[in-house]
Order: C-alpha cells, then sequence, then structure tokens
C-alpha cells in the first residue's frame, strides 16, 4: 500500500464538531493523519494558522493537505501564507466553500483542489483519487472560482486572479435570488465576465430550494453573461460532491 500523508487544518472559522469518524476512517483506510493544534482554537490567529500551512509546505512530506475549515476568517490568512512554498512543495492542497479566496490565490501558482473532505459521500472515488489510482472525483479541471460570496472578497486586492480566456466555475451555499444577482452585478462591474471564455454553474442551494430557482440563476447569469454556460450540480455544499481543480498545470 502507498505510504500517504495527510494533513487536516483550518484557515477559515474553528471546527465546533468533532473530527474523530473521519480522521479514524481515513487511518482505517491506511492514511497516515496529522492534524493542525488550532483546529479547535478559537484564539488561534491568523499567522498561527497560516504558519502550519507553511510549516507543512516547507517540510514536502504531505501527499495532500486539506482545510476542512468554513465560515468566514479564511482570507485573513492570505498575507502570511508561503504561497512559493506551496508552488514547490508536492503537496496537493484542498479546501471549499470560505476557502475560495485562498485557493484562487494558490492555484494561480499550482493547481489547488475545490473540495471538502469532511463532505465525504463519495467514498470510493476519493479513495481512489488519494491513492492516486484515477481522478474520478475531479469533474471539473482547469477552472477559477468557486464559492461566489467567497472570491468576491479577493476584489480590490491585486489578488483576484486574472480570468482571461479562463473558465469560471461559481456556486454557493446561501442566497436569495436577490443577493446572488448583487454578487453577479459585482463580477460584471469588475469585468470579469468580459473576459472569461464560459461559465460553469453548480449548485446554488438556498436559491434551488425556490421551486423556479434554477430558472432564476439562469436568468440572471444571462444577464450579465452572454457566452457558454454550462450547469454542473455535482459541485456544491452536498454530502456527495465531486470536486474541481483550480488553475491549469
Amino acid at each position: 500500500m502507498l505510504n500517504i500523508k495527510i494533513g487536516i487544518l483550518n484557515l477559515s472559522n474553528p471546527l465546533t464538531r468533532p473530527l474523530d469518524d473521519l480522521i479514524d476512517w481515513l487511518q482505517a483506510e491506511g492514511f497516515q493523519i496529522a492534524v493542525s493544534p488550532y483546529l479547535y482554537d478559537q484564539q488561534a490567529s491568523p499567522a498561527q494558522k497560516a504558519a502550519v500551512f507553511n510549516a507543512w509546505m516547507r517540510e514536502n512530506v504531505f501527499d495532500f493537505v486539506f482545510d476542512v475549515s468554513g465560515g468566514d476568517l479564511a482570507n485573513t490568512t492570505i498575507p502570511y501564507l508561503d504561497v512559493e512554498a506551496y508552488r514547490q512543495a508536492k503537496t496537493v492542497f484542498a479546501g471549499y466553500s470560505d476557502l475560495t479566496c485562498v485557493l484562487n490565490v494558490l492555484c494561480v501558482q499550482k493547481p489547488a483542489v475545490l473540495y471538502q473532505l469532511r463532505n465525504h459521500g463519495r467514498q470510493r472515488e476519493l479513495l481512489d483519487w488519494l491513492r492516486k489510482e484515477n481522478e474520478d472525483l475531479l469533474v471539473q479541471k482547469g477552472v477559477y472560482g468557486g464559492n461566489i460570496r467567497c472570491l468576491l472578497k479577493l476584489a480590490g486586492t491585486g489578488r483576484f486572479p486574472d480570468l482571461t480566456q479562463k473558465t469560471l466555475l461559481l456556486e454557493s451555499f446561501s442566497g436569495s435570488s436577490q443577493r446572488i444577482e448583487s454578487d453577479f452585478a459585482q463580477l460584471a462591474m469588475m469585468g470579469v465576465f468580459t473576459k472569461i471564455r464560459a461559465l460553469v454553474l453548480g449548485r446554488f442551494t438556498e436559491l434551488f430550494q425556490s421551486r423556479d430557482g434554477r430558472v432564476e440563476l439562469e436568468r440572471i447569469a444571462r444577464q450579465y453573461y452572454l457566452g457558454p454556460i454550462r450547469f454542473d450540480d455535482r459541485i456544491g455544499h452536498q454530502y456527495d460532491a465531486f470536486a474541481a481543480v483550480l488553475g491549469e498545470s
């Protein structure tokens, strides 16, 4: 069996529920697991959380590092991240939702993966990917973006990715049609929709709870973007979600 090492950390909010079952399952499958000391720490600073990421990248012994957090705080760690260490490391970094802002900073240097390890309903596909047997878990490749609200955290920072002739992937957990339209309008005012070559829309969870949610999402999207639009419900906050690779090799 491959000797695969996995790190688990949080660059966003501290966890409020234990991950024991997930860690036990991964260890039972033969993986070596390391856990950040700040995973549940309500007082950990952005610099402290980023230091774990940096140390693991510089050690260059991890095959995968998964951020299992979410919430609001991921962007506070960006100034402290050693992006060059990530570029040089063999490690694949994955995160989801609030981590969108971090992923889009990193993936300019080396691809990163939009995936929440806690939502591991696709266990066979996940295990096959971790063991490097196949990449069936990765249903979108070479895209940018992720959670629309959290991508917009990079606006005006100088770290927003250059999306010229790129494919933009967007999804959202929360957000009424009004909020989603506001986010699309912001991207339009930034000139994003005049640059991209295609748009992929994942699952917009709250919006899709409405009977006409999908129709409303398409109406909003086509109001601001006239190019090719694809829909992929496999990317979202659901427990059996698939993953997307951000950035190009």
